[in-house]
């Protein structure tokens, strides 16, 4: 007796695209200051600054956050130095891995609900030449998936 396996049922994916224009700012460590016997630990001000951007753009593209796993591309649009003009791949600071934690927790409680519901990212930084520097976001629920091969189409 032969058993027919039983397809799951895959939803339609959801995917949210949106851009945020500026200057994409790194997630650097907290800053710490003593004040008497007290110590405080603070973002700076340029990174919460960005992440606010962020934030608030990301609010208008969604109703309220994913509660599943997601899938986030991120394309980090850098301006060009003129030392650079024949260059588009961006290899010198800011790390890619920085830029991204900056992206990622800026998004928490608007586009899911905790970053630790991103289950595969994929990010690349380039030089942009007749266009604004900033970031291009896709986040894609993967609610219902079994795999990442109906992402991928």
């Amino acid at each position: 007796m032969t058993l027919n396996p039983v397809s799951p049922v895959v939803m339609t994916l959801r995917q949210v695209k949106f851009s945020v224009i500026g200057q994409p700012v790194p997630k650097s460590r907290p800053r710490v200051v003593t004040k008497g016997k007290r110590t405080f630990a603070y973002t700076p001000k340029r990174v919460k600054e960005w992440e606010n951007h962020i934030k608030e753009e990301a609010k208008k593209h969604f109703e309220r956050p994913f509660d599943w796993p997601v899938v986030v591309s991120i394309v980090f649009l850098m301006p060009r130095p003129k030392s650079r003009r024949l260059d588009y791949w961006v290899s010198t600071t800011p790390d890619l891995d920085n830029l991204e934690k900056s992206v990622l927790d800026a998004m928490n409680e608007v586009a899911y609900t905790d970053d630790r519901l991103v289950v595969a990212k994929s990010s690349f930084k380039r030089y942009v030449q007749g266009e604004e520097p900033g970031v291009r976001i896709v986040v894609t629920a993967l609610k219902d998936q079994r795999s990442l091969t109906e992402y991928d189409k």
